[in-house]
C-alpha cells in the first residue's frame, strides 16, 4: 500500500471538554491521493496511517479516513498537466524525443513511470 485517497477529512481531535470541531482539517483534502509511509506494528494495532499531507509533513490519521488506491495499470490519458518551461528546456527536451523517437508527451509520461513509485498492476 502506497497510495491512499482521502475519503473524509474532518477534525478528529477532542481538546478536554471542547465539541469535536465539525470541519475539515487543513491538512487533509477529500478526494486527493496521498503517499503513505510504512506503518510501524504500533500504527497498525492503533488503526493508523502515516501519510505526507498537504504541507509536505508526515503525519499520522485514523486508518477509516483512507481507502487504497488500486492502480489498474491503465496507460490511457484521462487528465492533463501543464508543465512551464524556459525556452532551453523545452528544446533539450524536444531534442531528447525526436532522439528517442518518441512524442514530448510520450517522452514524459514514459520518465514519470520510470521516477514514481507506482503501485504495480493490480
Amino acid at each position: 500500500m502506497n497510495y491512499l485517497r482521502c475519503i473524509q477529512s474532518k477534525a478528529y481531535i477532542q481538546f478536554g471538554d471542547e465539541p469535536v470541531r465539525d470541519e475539515p482539517l487543513a491538512s487533509l483534502t477529500t478526494g486527493y491521493i496521498y503517499k503513505a509511509l510504512h506503518p510501524t506494528a504500533d500504527e497498525q494495532r492503533l488503526g493508523e496511517v502515516r501519510v505526507i499531507d498537504n504541507e509536505g509533513e508526515d503525519y499520522l490519521y485514523p486508518a477509516d479516513y483512507f481507502e487504497i488506491v488500486l492502480f489498474n495499470g491503465e496507460k490511457e490519458a484521462t487528465e492533463r498537466a501543464t508543465v512551464h518551461l524556459d525556452p532551453v528546456t523545452k528544446g533539450i527536451l524536444r531534442a531528447e524525443a525526436i532522439a528517442a523517437k518518441k512524442s514530448v508527451s510520450a517522452l514524459l509520461r514514459a520518465w514519470i513511470d520510470e521516477r514514481l513509485d507506482l503501485p504495480t498492476a493490480q
